[in-house]
């Protein structure tokens, strides 16, 4: 058969092209250090090769996620260990003050250390972490537990009634219940020994009622009553319906002026409370899901007895106020009932670190052999990989040093 100098040519060229594409190939996978580089490489292996990337991603994920739900359950117990410490050092002031041997005076003084530590208990129930409060259940960007102040005096805040207020046009000697002016809702949990009231006297010249002489205060319940015993008291016996008199927060118009702090309640973008229970959630491993947060309920409330603990808290700060030994003995009790709350949301807590803690040795365990299975489907051998690149290149070598030989036209190759 004869074989022309074309179809020579030609044969030359695809094993060159051949051997070429095998050499590239080689040089590839050193370069890149990886063997599966492109699907027709090894179907198979790079199809199981994708599970085994689309697994590690997803542990370091989980990782992830386990590693900022310990740190915010982290955040969570040094909150609740600072809130044990409070708590038993509100149980000593308790028990001292409760000592018949202690004068009014020096309760009033324990009353002082109690409001501070009462501030400081609220300011752990706000406790943040990268900026999610962490008892405020799922509503984390919402303070679960504000410490309000009374609005600043102006006519803007009467025409609008942002304000608080009390009807008192009832008569004195009756409790009678401080509200806000915007939704006629209760004001409660108000922090004892902030309420301050003036009120003009008989000849109109703004006087500072007396807390015990001129008006008593329930500050969890938020009422206010005026004795008839007080500085008088027909000065404050007004009607706060419309056309009447409000006397609010800094509120001074006629000489009138209530201020207090109190605590509140979280409230959404559209002035509703929101509840500070709830799971914030992270996902550990595949399919499971935990969570990671003590709830302010959870934390705040004893189901129990049905007490709040910020509400008995104000209700000690009061007793000590007011010199009330049988409020302050039951605040003993009120106090040790929460404390043991607290001790139960801390072990659950604790519980959920320890779970946290093996999963993510599980998880590290895991990562590693799903690496090193990857590792061994995608890495290229370099020994291997050297050896057969220095054979291609020697092939390829000879191919081309054969094909110079071979094509070398001749008059006859034109015939």
């Amino acid at each position: 058969m004869r074989i022309t100098f074309k179809t020579l040519n030609r044969h030359a060229q695809n094993v060159i092209h051949d051997r070429y594409a095998n050499l590239a190939k080689l040089q590839e996978q050193l370069a890149t250090g990886r063997r599966l580089l492109r699907p027709s490489d090894d179907p198979v292996d790079v199809s199981n090769d994708l599970k085994l990337r689309a697994k590690v991603s997803a542990l370091a994920q989980y990782k992830r996620n386990i590693e900022d739900g310990t740190g915010w359950m982290a955040v969570t117990d040094t909150a609740m260990v600072s809130m044990n410490e409070l708590m038993q050092r509100l149980r000593e002031l308790a028990i001292q003050a409760a000592s018949d041997s202690q004068t009014i005076t020096e309760r009033r003084y324990i009353a002082k250390e109690v409001e501070q530590l009462t501030r400081q208990m609220i300011s752990l129930t706000n406790t943040n972490y990268k900026g999610d409060y962490v008892f405020a259940g799922t509503q984390t960007k919402i303070t679960p537990y504000p410490l309000d102040s009374s609005k600043a005096s102006s006519a803007q805040n009467y025409a609008d009634l942002d304000m608080a207020f009390f009807d008192s046009s009832g008569g004195t000697d009756v409790p009678v219940q401080i509200r806000d002016a915007f939704d006629n809702s209760a004001i409660t949990n108000i922090l004892p020994g902030t309420l301050k009231l003036v009120a003009p006297d008989s000849f109109g010249t703004p006087t500072t009622w007396v807390e015990g002489r001129d008006y008593t205060v329930d500050y969890a319940a938020g009422t206010i009553t005026i004795l008839s015993t007080g500085t008088d008291p027909a000065a404050l016996a007004v009607d706060v319906s419309d056309g009447g008199t409000f006397a609010g927060p800094n509120y001074d118009i006629n000489g009138f002026r209530l201020t207090f702090e109190h605590v509140t309640k979280g409230t959404d973008i559209y002035g509703d409370e929101v509840e500070n229970t709830g799971d914030v959630l992270r996902e550990v491993e595949e399919g499971i899901v935990t969570p990671i947060n003590i709830s302010g309920d959870e934390l705040i409330k004893n189901n129990e007895t049905g007490t709040n603990m910020i509400s008995e808290l104000i209700r000690f700060g009061q007793s000590l106020l007011q010199s009330d030994t049988g409020g302050i003995e039951n605040a003993i009790g009120r106090i040790d009932d929460h404390f043991q709350v607290i001790l139960a949301a801390e072990a659950k807590n604790g519980a959920r670190v320890n779970r946290f803690e093996t999963t993510l040795e599980r998880n590290e365990q895991q990562y590693v052999e799903s690496t090193r299975l990857q590792s061994e489907l995608e890495d290229a051998d370099l020994t291997d990989t050297i050896t057969d690149f220095s054979l291609a290149e020697t092939v390829y070598n000879a191919a081309l040093k054969s094909a110079a030989r071979v094509i070398q036209p001749s008059l006859v190759d034109f015939l």
